[in-house]
């Protein structure tokens, strides 16, 4: 078995056995808030609700059992992760008797120019060949498609250990790691700024703390230390391959608008 083939399979057996709701409190509590967050950003993203308004197809990459189908639900959408436990629980869990498929993002068992949108939320960070994933994105995806991603933050001034110390194939990315041919960034910013000292509170009372004083304050974090949160959100529009590369250019980024 070559490396790549024992990263998948290290990643496919940490999953099939990977249940959350057994975790202590403020592991949850944790996760939540990061759920939470995405849940609001993507939301609130013109791309997304753009494609919403028309139900565009949409593959959700790594869905898991189902964290983010709140977003995915009244869309005419497919999951699609490397557990099969997973998938099965998901199903349990919404009563969802179809749309679901074991696979491998390095391989994407589609046809060319297939999806309107992507969702990779908390995927990336574990696996090893980027670019080659990121080339499959790009194949599926219809032209001027979306990919919407959301990665453990490289460069983040916060580092919780329960988003970033795994036991298999696991790291952070930085926005370099999208800016390739075939993408253009549209957008991006990155959010969770909670230091790592608070999970020593009370469950009960990280809650509270959460909810009454740290939300009110995630916006203004994400402004005061941009590129600097747990986590990175980019969104990224498919386009041609092999364009004349002009050096006196920079590409453009920019920053989702920090609003709720």
């Amino acid at each position: 078995m070559n490396r790549k083939k024992s990263i998948r399979e290290d990643i496919r057996k940490f999953y099939d056995t990977w249940f959350p709701e057994t975790f202590p409190g403020y592991i949850k509590t944790l996760m939540n808030l990061e759920e939470m967050l995405v849940v609001g950003i993507i939301e609130n993203l013109e791309e997304y609700r753009d494609i919403k308004r028309k139900r565009g197809m949409v593959l959700d990459c790594g869905c898991g059992f189902g964290s983010y189908y709140s977003l995915t639900k009244d869309l005419n959408t497919l999951y699609l992760d490397l557990s099969y436990n997973q998938l099965k629980r998901f199903g349990k869990i919404y009563g969802l008797r179809s749309n679901r498929i074991c696979g491998d993002i390095l391989n994407l068992p589609f046809k060319d120019n297939t999806f309107d949108l992507l969702l990779c939320i908390n995927v990336l960070e574990h696996v090893k060949d980027i670019d080659r994933a990121l080339k499959e994105f790009h194949r599926v995806l219809k032209d001027k498609g979306i990919l919407l991603v959301v990665v453990v933050n490289r460069e983040s001034i916060i580092r919780e250990e329960i988003f970033n110390e795994f036991r298999i194939y696991h790291r952070g990315l930085s926005l370099k790691n999208f800016e390739v041919d075939g993408f253009e960034i549209v957008k991006y910013t990155t959010f969770y700024f909670l230091p790592p000292i608070f999970k020593i509170l009370p469950v009960f009372i990280l809650n509270c703390f959460i909810d009454k004083i740290y939300l009110k304050l995630e916006y203004r974090l994400r402004d005061l230390f941009k590129g600097k949160g747990q986590f990175l959100c980019v969104v990224l529009r498919k386009s041609q391959y092999n364009k004349p590369k002009n050096n006196n250019k920079k590409q453009t980024t920019v920053e989702i608008l920090n609003k709720k």
